[in-house]
């Protein structure tokens, strides 16, 4: 008598993972573990370096947190060649002497500049012990990254996988063509290889194994694409309305169900304890990255220096504007000469950039202009910014009140075509 069986359920698909960290020894233990068996990474050499076995690839990466490293751009476009379009999970391995807490911050805020800030979706940071987990369990919600320490990884990968679709590259900084150029420089270059005696340098099971080819060198004039998108950079003390007016600008020309707000609410503590950031199109007609910044002064913020470094990399001189927001009718002590210190936290000055937004407009009974100039102090601060002063009501979601904030940036016109070429009508943008 036959039976009708069901047919075996399909084998998972196989998983993609990038191992992160400074330390080669530490790297090797944990890609091994995922593995399963200790024979597939053994090589001493920081190299990027592929292994894989019948359910997950995985991809030993040398140390992208090299100050010293002489070819960091190559590096990371041979990463991104030999992972395109994406992958599935990143593990930031943490080693006990690069655990403290502003180093761990310092590495994940390098990983979001170089890979963007939705990295972190796909994160996970993997300490040695559980002590130290513990000790920096808040930056899980700073960062939104699962905090772990190794322990069943075959299964831990897969599960920690399941949180959403993979990760897809989105070539901020490095072009797509370079990366794909790259890809099949370092295919031919391993079927070459391939086709020779072995792998002299490593020993373990030979099956689904196989070393990583450098390819010859990417030219320089390919490397690396300018970081050319214009930054709004929001600066200022804790409730003068940062994030508001952060999101008054999210939401021009568009619906505020289409959009990812900035966190924003009443408070006497700090809200925004990171750089956050946002890259909007809309109304700008070109891409703008927009940057909610911490209070910088506030005793609460933890690694202050660690934030502006951060915040450093997106308000140098040249590259956008910043929005020193103070609150109208709440002119406090911590707000007399804030531009000169900020000016000294950040290590230049940024006043000949800076417009002073005020908000709580819709509190001011009478002409703006009359009440900066009217008290001494404002007016001070006021004179000090070089591209002069703004007021929003971020009670209102108002297209006019941005797009005349955008005409005091310099060259706005040839900055912003979409804008230049419906200013006669700016509450039809879309």
């Amino acid at each position: 008598m036959q039976h009708n069986r069901a047919p075996p359920p399909a084998y998972p698909e196989k998983l993609t993972i990038a191992l992160l960290g400074k330390k080669i020894q530490i790297k090797k233990f944990i890609g091994n573990l995922i593995l399963n068996d200790q024979g597939y990474f053994t090589s001493e050499s920081d190299t990027l370096v592929v292994r894989e076995n019948i359910s997950v690839r995985v991809i030993n990466t040398p140390d992208f947190f090299d100050a010293e490293c002489p070819t960091p751009d190559q590096r990371i476009i041979d990463f991104m060649a030999l992972s395109h379009p994406g992958l599935d999970l990143f593990i930031l391995v943490l080693d006990p002497e690069n655990a403290r807490e502003e180093e761990v911050v310092g590495q994940i805020s390098k990983l979001q500049d170089v890979f963007g800030e939705q990295i972190t979706k796909h994160l996970v940071v993997m300490f040695q012990d559980r002590e130290r987990l513990h000790a920096l369990a808040h930056l899980k919600e700073i960062f939104n990254v699962l905090l772990v320490v190794p322990d069943h990884l075959p299964s831990q990968c897969r599960d920690w996988c399941q949180r959403g679709h993979p990760f897809v590259y989105q070539y901020k900084d490095y072009s797509q063509d370079v990366v794909l150029r790259r890809k099949a420089a370092i295919e031919k270059r391993r079927a070459n290889n391939n086709c020779g005696s072995g792998d002299p340098d490593e020993t373990g099971p030979a099956t689904l194994k196989h070393n990583f080819a450098t390819a010859a060198p990417i030219s320089p004039s390919v490397l690396p694409i300018p970081d050319t998108i214009f930054n709004i950079v929001l600066l200022g003390l804790t409730g003068t309305g940062k994030s508001s007016s952060a999101n008054t600008i999210l939401y021009t020309g568009r619906s505020k169900q289409d959009i990812m707000p900035f966190r924003s609410e009443a408070s006497s503590i700090p809200v925004t304890n990171i750089c956050d950031v946002r890259v909007m199109n809309k109304p700008f007609g070109v891409p703008v990255r927009l940057v909610d910044t911490p209070d910088f002064f506030s005793e609460d913020l933890r690694n202050p220096e660690a934030h502006l470094e951060k915040c450093r990399r997106y308000c140098q001189p040249g590259r956008g504007v910043v929005l020193l927001v103070v609150q109208l009718g709440r002119f406090t002590d911590g707000e007399r000469g804030i531009l000169p210190k900020l000016e000294k936290r950040l290590g230049w000055r940024i006043r000949e950039e800076t417009i002073l937004l005020l908000t709580h407009r819709d509190d001011l009974k009478g002409d703006l202009l009359s009440h900066v100039h009217t008290h001494p102090d404002l007016r001070g601060l006021a004179e000090m910014c070089g591209l002069g002063f703004h007021a929003f009501n971020n009670k209102l979601q108002d297209n006019k009140q941005v797009i005349k904030l955008v005409k005091k940036i310099p060259n706005y016109k040839q900055l912003f075509p979409k804008i230049a070429k419906k200013e006669d009508n700016p509450c039809h943008l879309s």
